[in-house]
């Protein structure tokens, strides 16, 4: 019986760990860009998210995270925003956008 169950917890883990390991870090995608080809939105937006208005990037900490997502996509599909915004919401994945509109509403 026992070995039953611990072949059960090791089919449950195998299932389940990649899909936490592959899950993306939302703030590092915002720090350091995601590795391929999305820059770091904290080039242009600072490290803190509060914007640069010298250069038109908006402050976007405390955004909700479906404001963020809609404009993504509305960037990805060559809808407003510039050229390097289009650029970047190309690059990233549905679940790296999940990701970077989940860090980013969670700051102040």
């Amino acid at each position: 019986m026992k070995l039953t169950a611990w072949m059960a917890l090791f089919a449950a883990m195998t299932v389940i760990a990649p899909a936490f390991a592959d899950s993306p870090d939302g703030q590092q995608i915002f720090l350091h860009g995601n590795g391929a080809g999305a820059m770091p939105c904290a080039a242009c937006h600072g490290v803190d998210a509060d914007g640069n208005t010298s250069i038109g990037a908006p402050k976007l900490a405390g955004l909700s995270a479906g404001v963020i997502k809609s404009a993504l996509a509305n960037f990805a599909g060559g809808g407003g925003g510039n050229a390097s915004m289009q650029y970047v919401a190309q690059a990233l994945s549905p679940a790296e956008i999940d990701a970077v509109a989940a860090y980013l509403s969670s700051l102040k």
